[in-house]
């Protein structure tokens, strides 16, 4: 079959950071493999709007449109769904949302799709079409239909080495940036699914709380072909926790050293997870940054949040990165149930005080599908209102409102804490002149000037 996988366009509130779409790419790739043709339009990296995206879908004339949404972005997924129907016979719709919401997915925007794909589709989705194309419509784990009971589980890719590397010729070439690396194109990787960890706010329902490691091998496979075969020589690591396994990260960095492979890459650690030599051979082997989750910088909130750290071993954290030469993101939650407007300026003082090089500021979300979700249900804190942090994907985002956070709270704290953080004295002029080129200077100064507009935008209610 024919089968045309969308990302569909979606609104950024001000700061946009354009990656491949892996999951759709790991989707092309299986269903390569099985026999069908697959394509994939990038319809977010590529600015197009929903009209222009439909008019693709038209062009293309797939068998089975393929879309892929999360919480934040569904709309616009729903919305390139009634454009494109009258060009599609079938639309299947995957992606993290679907886990989370189950079968009320088809109560959202009735008739518009025939399928939902549940958890990982990479098996699941060519299954799906195989049935397709013969006229079966019996049930099938990980396939939702409408009108018929969620089925009891959905299957988990047991061997990742198994899987086919993701689909990228499909994709817009040179068109992948990140702030950390200027205007050389980026692409990004998976290396492993899964994280033990218990965070309130994290939506487990896709990759599951199992670690599940590629193989340094093929992780190292993988790499190459990205450096030989694509020339792209900047990678983002998009693992929930790269440093899980130290043994294994180091594996992966001695190989990329012994294989002359040069290249420089992210990731996200774990301020618990963290040590001198692993850091090292991070640097070595090309590590640039190093994203950590601290949250908040009181022990009552990190309770709250279920993170099982320390302030302790965050401090430690920022200090063993620095001293590896690794540039540090921190990310830190704003709006937390039982702390105040004083507690969360603490937070940025913290920020500030661990040398972070660079913080996310986020108001807390409560996504279907986490604890967080049923604990404000629960206590009647959910609420939606249109995405205010910057970095926000979509038109509208949940939010706790809890008696002392409101709205204007929310959007007050936010603004502070970016102006606290991003435009202290002297602190863009550190960052130019730790820039590794003049294109980097200049992606800051961009990434400055809309943090700056977002800043003086009036809130939205």
């Amino acid at each position: 079959m024919k089968v045309l996988l969308v990302n569909p366009p979606v609104e950024s509130v001000a700061a946009k950071i354009s990656t491949p779409p892996l999951g759709l790419c790991y989707l092309a790739s299986s269903l390569k493999a099985a026999g069908h043709e697959a394509e994939i339009l990038d319809a977010d990296a590529l600015d197009l709007t929903t009209a222009a995206a439909a008019d693709e879908v038209k062009r293309h004339a797939p068998d089975v449109l393929g879309v892929t949404a999360m919480t934040p972005t569904v709309e616009a997924a729903w919305d390139l769904i009634r454009t494109a129907r009258p060009f599609v016979s079938r639309i299947v719709l995957g992606g993290p949302h679907v886990s989370a919401v189950g079968s009320r997915v088809f109560d959202e925007a009735p008739g518009l799709i025939d399928a939902a794909v549940l958890g990982e589709g990479e098996e699941t989705l060519p299954r799906l079409l195989a049935a397709m194309a013969e006229g079966r419509d019996e049930p099938m784990p990980g396939v939702l239909r409408p009108g018929r009971a969620d089925p009891a589980g959905w299957p988990r890719v047991r061997d990742l080495n198994a899987l086919p590397f993701p689909e990228r010729a499909s994709l817009p070439a040179g068109v992948y940036r990140h702030p950390l690396f200027g205007d050389d194109p980026v692409t990004a990787m998976i290396t492993s699914r899964g994280c033990p960890y218990r965070c309130v706010f994290c939506d487990k329902r896709v990759c599951g709380a199992t670690f599940r490691p590629r193989s340094p091998e093929n992780v190292l496979a993988e790499i190459e072909d990205i450096v030989l075969n694509r020339g792209v020589r900047r990678l983002i690591i998009y693992d929930d926790l790269f440093t899980l396994d130290r043994n294994r990260v180091i594996s992966i960095c001695k190989g990329i050293i012994d294989r002359g492979i040069i290249i420089t890459w992210k990731c996200e650690g774990r301020v618990n997870r963290t040590d001198a030599e692993t850091l090292g051979w991070m640097r070595r082997a090309g590590c640039e940054l190093i994203a950590y989750g601290v949250e908040t910088a009181h022990p009552a909130g990190l309770e709250f949040l279920r993170k099982d750290i320390t302030l302790e071993q965050a401090r430690e954290a920022f200090r063993l990165t620095r001293e590896a030469g690794i540039r540090t993101l921190g990310y830190f939650l704003l709006g937390i149930p039982g702390e105040s407007m004083e507690d969360e300026i603490e937070t940025v003082r913290f920020a500030i005080a661990i040398g972070a090089d660079y913080a996310q500021f986020g108001i807390l979300s409560p996504l279907p599908g986490t604890p967080l979700y049923d604990l404000a249900v629960e206590k009647g804190w959910l609420h939606e209102a249109p995405a205010r942090g910057p970095a926000e994907r979509g038109s509208r985002r949940p939010v706790i409102l809890d008696g002392y956070w409101t709205i204007e709270r929310l959007d007050e704290i936010a603004r502070r804490a970016h102006r606290m953080f991003y435009f202290r004295p002297g602190y863009l002029a550190r960052r130019a002149l730790r820039a590794g080129s003049w294109a980097e200077v200049k992606a800051g100064a961009r990434q400055a000037a809309k943090l700056l507009g977002w800043m003086a935008k009036p809130s939205k209610k």
